[in-house]
């Protein structure tokens, strides 16, 4: 068994060290925190607490790329030998399942955790800076670290049940939409009973802080307080590690039962009923006038059974706002807070919506290998592809209706959007949003996996990174007129990825 495991996870790690992206990507996180060390120590002087901001700023942007990393890194590890008809074949060559899942989660994990190896001992220069001490950096990394164990132990149990890459990633996304939201509604109730004398406060309380305390999410804002003096090895620590243990047995226990079906196509109905039965409107049926768009409708977004699923999550962020704010306030209160916050929150799940849909739509023909059969038929490239986008992009316009809307029947989400409107920062943000879909289709010709993780990243980073420069040139002003310029450059930036798109779907044409 042993011998199976260290030929996995050598494998594995040999790949990743002779793969350009793994260190391109080690490179930009290292360059990304460089620039972020200077700037903050560029504004030491105008600003106090420079190394608590400096360490701020890489905590969350860390724990965002590990979400991402975690929806389509550590969710596939079994589910892509189901796709390609391997995992029979692993099991003939005398590799137990419990090899099996040491050998395809160690190695994931391993580049996961270099990750943070990489960077902790350049974020040890924000106690120098001032603002944050040795033991708020160790306890950060260490949530991190039990955090990463979590995502590959849930995310291999996810990837061992599902029967293919998009089953999995949705059990993930489920999972770590629970990970997030119930904790932080948890913590919210318990900001509202320590505010308000409510008989039985103290047993609640002992019910809902470990809930609250056990998101990294959450912990992490803890940590980052002036007096922190908890134990590094915290509730979120152990229990995040306890869960991901804990995950990965299950995977072992169950590996036995999920794996004796046979490999399923990697591009299945998904949502989409029969054309007969009860269920029978949620059927594709005939196909429309342009059939690239009806297909990557129905089969790539979902169809009409996953808009009541979009919608749903978009009414529930609000539904959440609302009352997070409402326990804050002991009633309706002042909504502005939250609302903001949540508008933020949800333009950039409707972009990363955005974003998986137009990678899936090319993704799913590189790997169906059909690319070179559509760009055969008597159809422009630029209108085929063009075809395919819309009829993605279908499915997921009620997101943006429901956000508009929402926006437009409260006070302060009115005010928010003129802010937008009116200020160039408005324009500037917006442009990022845009240029995050583009990147992710673009980057979705190029890698097998991470396509979206990766476009997030370089999105957000190029923000942080600009919104640090102009803030140490400028300070960074939201009425500053060098905005408007900079937003430009960033459509042009996605004007560019349209030609490279195109340029490349003929190149792989070309070659499958």
């Amino acid at each position: 068994m042993f011998h199976g495991v260290l030929t996995l996870v050598g494998r594995s790690l040999r790949v990743d060290a002779r793969s350009m992206q793994s260190h391109l990507a080690r490179f930009g996180l290292m360059a990304a925190i460089y620039v972020a060390l200077c700037v903050a120590q560029w504004n030491s002087t105008s600003f106090g607490a420079p190394g608590l901001r400096f360490f701020y700023g890489i905590g969350y942007l860390n724990l965002t790329f590990m979400t991402l990393l975690g929806l389509s890194f550590f969710s596939t590890s079994i589910s892509e030998e189901k796709e390609e008809d391997t995992l029979g074949l692993i099991l003939m060559a005398g590799i137990s399942p419990l090899g099996i899942l040491i050998g395809k989660s160690g190695g994931r994990l391993a580049q996961a955790l270099l990750l943070i190896a990489v960077q902790y001992p350049f974020t040890l220069l924000a106690v120098t800076m001032g603002g944050v001490t040795q033991a708020q950096v160790a306890a950060v990394y260490l949530g991190l670290a039990a955090y990463l164990v979590l995502l590959a132990g849930f995310g291999l149990l996810c990837s061992t049940i599902g029967s293919n890459n998009r089953s999995a990633a949705a059990y993930m996304t489920i999972g770590l939409s629970t990970y997030v939201l119930l904790p932080r509604l948890a913590a919210a109730v318990l900001a509202y009973l320590a505010s308000n004398r409510i008989p039985g406060a103290i047993q609640a309380g002992a019910v809902l802080e470990p809930i609250a305390r056990f998101s990294v999410f959450e912990q992490m804002g803890w940590i980052l307080t002036t007096g922190f003096g908890d134990a590094r090895f915290s509730w979120q620590v152990i229990s995040n590690l306890s869960v991901g243990f804990l995950c990965f047995g299950l995977a072992w226990a169950l590996f036995g039962l999920f794996s004796r079906q046979p490999g399923t196509e990697s591009m299945t109905r998904g949502l989409i009923a029969r054309s007969r039965g009860r269920f029978r409107w949620f059927s594709p049926g005939r196909p429309w006038a342009n059939p690239f768009a009806w297909k990557d409708y129905y089969f790539v977004s979902g169809g009409l059974g996953m808009i009541p699923v979009r919608l749903a999550f978009c009414l529930g962020l609000y539904g959440i706002a609302l009352m997070q704010n409402g326990f804050r306030s002991g009633g309706p209160g002042n909504l502005y807070i939250d609302v903001s916050f949540y508008q933020v929150f949800l333009s950039l799940a409707v972009s990363i919506d955005a974003a998986r849909l137009l990678a899936r739509s090319i993704s799913d023909e590189i790997r169906g290998q059909t690319l070179s059969s559509l760009i055969m038929l008597p159809e422009s490239p630029v209108s085929l592809l063009y075809s395919k986008f819309a009829g993605a992009l279908i499915g997921w316009l009620p997101c943006v209706v429901v956000e508009i809307l929402v926006t437009a029947i409260t006070d302060q989400g009115r005010r928010n959007l003129a802010e937008m409107i009116r200020l160039p920062i408005g324009f500037y943000v917006t442009t990022f949003f845009i240029l995050i879909p583009h990147l992710a289709a673009v980057l979705s010709t190029y890698v097998r996996w991470g396509a979206v993780p990766l476009s997030v990243v370089i999105s957000i980073g190029s923000y942080l990174g600009s919104a640090m420069f102009l803030e140490a040139i400028f300070r960074f002003r939201p009425e500053a007129v060098i905005l408007i310029p900079m937003g430009m450059f960033v459509l042009g930036i996605c004007a560019i990825c349209h030609i490279l798109l195109l340029l490349r779907i003929k190149q792989l044409a070309a070659t499958i």
